[in-house]
């Protein structure tokens, strides 16, 4: 089973941190240690002895994220974080770390992130980012997206633009699907088909998302969009599906976006940007575009099995990325 799904961090309103795991990971004590880094967390003092589960740990360093290893006995240490970075002012942002992979590997925490705009960060979420020391960003929000969700990074991480319509071929396609809607049925279908031109007719725009992947050896990623959902959803689950993560893990990590992507908060930015109106009706027609199904990443996932073998196959056609560049792919991003 994955860890991802039993073993659970949340830092609560007052700062602390909540552990949680179920039985099949442990059922004896456990040792904690914390750090900043999951690469730098200190071994020589605990910040919990004999742990059992839920466990709180209080009295880390505010505003920034921590990373804790897990030490059982006859096993070896097991590193998790909290999955979504609580960034105040942005959406839908995650750590695809701890997946773990077909052989036996597991994503590094700390390298890629995922989410989607961050025009409203605060001045206590930029210092939590800054933090996070990414220095590369795949951006695949159009310019009118970026220029109404304008966002200035702190750090100055180099961004890639890979502009992918939210639609197919233009910006007014969304537009049109809700002029014409005679309910969310349509938008459904339409998000269907969207998705799916994402793995067509749009595949080539995600070359530089490997270039990318493939150039950086030591730095951390972020990809992004508007909602941080299905343009980036499948840029995700194209990068697990490299690194080896099993299909149903990927599956998984892009549900979560049901969790992390707050669909009240965002009815009024959806509204204005494609026209649609007001009122309940209004709200009624784009919920389908701001919720998550499992069916928009696998009608995807079944058109590449179909015209490719696999994802593998799809990876290899469209970017090029055979054996060779597999092993660095899961050299950088997993251990």
């Amino acid at each position: 089973m994955q860890l991802a799904k039993i073993i659970q961090v949340e830092q609560r309103e007052d700062g602390t941190h909540e552990l949680r795991w179920a039985s099949a990971f442990s059922t004896a004590p456990v040792i904690i240690y914390s750090g900043r880094s999951p690469n730098a967390i200190d071994m020589r003092v605990p910040c919990a002895a004999q742990a059992t589960s839920p466990t709180i740990i209080a009295g880390l360093e505010p505003n920034t994220r921590h990373y804790f290893k897990l030490c059982r006995e006859a096993h070896s240490p097991i590193t998790v974080a909290q999955r979504n970075v609580p960034l105040a002012g942005c959406v839908n942002f995650r750590d695809l770390g701890g997946y773990l992979t077909d052989d036996g590997r597991r994503v590094k925490w700390g390298r890629l992130f995922r989410s989607g705009h961050m025009a409203n960060l605060t001045e206590g979420a930029r210092e939590y980012f800054a933090a996070l020391d990414i220095k590369a960003v795949c951006d695949f929000r159009i310019s009118e997206e970026r220029a109404s969700e304008a966002m200035e990074l702190p750090n100055k991480p180099t961004v890639n633009i890979l502009e992918i319509p939210p639609g197919i071929k233009d910006r007014f396609y969304l537009h049109r699907v809700f002029q014409q809607a005679s309910g969310p049925q349509d938008v459904v279908k339409a998000v269907h088909e969207i998705v799916l031109s994402m793995v067509n007719e749009s595949a080539p725009r995600y070359q530089r998302l490997f270039d990318v992947l493939l150039e950086c050896v030591d730095d951390n990623i972020l990809i992004n969009c508007s909602a941080g959902k299905e343009r980036t959803g499948v840029a995700s689950a194209l990068i697990l599906t490299a690194l080896g993560v099993p299909r149903a893990t990927i599956y998984y990590d892009f549900m979560l976006s049901k969790t992390y992507f707050p669909v009240q908060k965002e009815i009024p930015r959806v509204l204005k940007k494609y026209n649609v109106g007001e009122g309940l009706a209004a709200q009624q027609l784009i919920m389908p575009l701001l919720e998550t199904h499992e069916s928009y990443l696998r009608c995807a996932f079944d058109f590449i099995d179909k015209n490719f073998g696999d994802g593998l196959g799809f990876l290899k056609h469209h970017y090029g990325i055979g054996p060779a560049e597999l092993t660095g792919l899961r050299d950088r991003y997993t251990a």
